[in-house]
């Protein structure tokens, strides 16, 4: 077997980076397509995605070794900015580094309006002025979006056969970051004892994400069975089996999607029980996470 030169702490960073973007995302897009009913989503997917971020890029830094090799693909030798589109690693240094400047300004617009941030120097230059807000989240998005996806391309440029075989890598992953943004929200609103038709109204987006998850899920197997079947056998019938059928696909995706359309089905929106989209948004979040470290580890094995 190769040796795992991946190590658990960059699934944690694939997850948590994938999990906060797509929280910021689903907030901006839901309040755009409200039409300004939904702020409140977008506040919440700003508190959540930004951190995360910065989360995820501590991660990383802390992997590399030596935290100034990160600036390395920013900056060139003369500590003048570089881009070089042909590397994988500078394209997502440069996305985490425009998300984390206009995400973070959008972030500190909205915290600017909290009552216990109001006395805060720096903040009053963030303080009632939604048109930057607006600019700074739509500015942000796109970055947001392609990160999501960023982390199945990352791995797809690789050499190993399990990461390479299939288009779909990229897909999956901006799916199934899409899934625990939702999550995540929904389990911020219920903690938060909110509208019941807001997680309603979540809980149903979220479980056609999950169909659409398994879709591609399905589509990509098919495809790696027929490319690169050792890698797929590793996943299907091998070492990794267990985590794949159990953790992954049915207590990561078939039994939450189960229980939201029975819930969602059997419930009006007024009347919606809380607990069953509380526990499909933590299996979900726990098979986004395997998801990440079974194709991380899978992939090295027979690399």
């Amino acid at each position: 077997m190769h040796e795992i030169a991946w190590p658990v702490i960059i699934a944690i960073y694939l997850f948590v980076a994938g999990d906060g973007v797509a929280a910021f995302y689903t907030g901006i897009l839901a309040n755009t397509f409200s039409k300004g009913k939904y702020e409140r989503i977008a506040k919440i997917g700003a508190y959540i995605g930004v951190p995360l971020i910065i989360v995820g890029l501590l991660m990383l830094i802390i992997d590399l070794g030596r935290p100034l090799s990160f600036w390395h693909f920013v900056l060139g030798e003369n500590f003048l900015p570089i881009f070089r589109p042909s590397s994988t690693m500078s394209l997502g240094t440069w996305l985490l580094t425009a998300f984390t400047v206009f995400g973070g300004g959008y972030a500190l617009t909205w915290l600017a309006e909290e009552e216990f941030a109001r006395g805060w120097p720096v903040l009053k230059y963030f303080a009632s002025r939604p048109g930057l807000r607006k600019t700074l989240g739509y500015l942000a998005l796109p970055f947001a979006v392609l990160i999501a996806c960023y982390t199945g391309v990352l791995l797809a440029s690789t050499a190993a056969p399990l990461w390479n075989s299939t288009p779909y890598l990229g897909l999956l992953f901006l799916l199934s970051a899409t899934s625990a943004g939702l999550s995540s929200i929904i389990l911020i609103l219920a903690a938060t004892k909110s509208d019941r038709c807001l997680i309603y109204t979540f809980s149903q987006a979220d479980a056609i994400v999950d169909i659409l998850e398994l879709i591609v899920f399905i589509i990509l197997m098919v495809r790696l069975s027929s490319a690169a079947p050792e890698s797929a056998a590793l996943l299907l019938n091998g070492e990794f089996s267990v985590l794949f059928w159990l953790g992954i696909v049915a207590f990561g995706l078939v039994v939450p999607l189960v229980m939201e359309i029975y819930e969602l089905a059997s419930s009006k929106k007024n009347v919606i029980n809380t607990i069953v989209p509380v526990l499909s948004a933590v299996l979900i979040l726990a098979g986004s996470f395997l998801t990440r470290v079974v194709i991380l580890y899978a992939g090295q094995a027979n690399f």
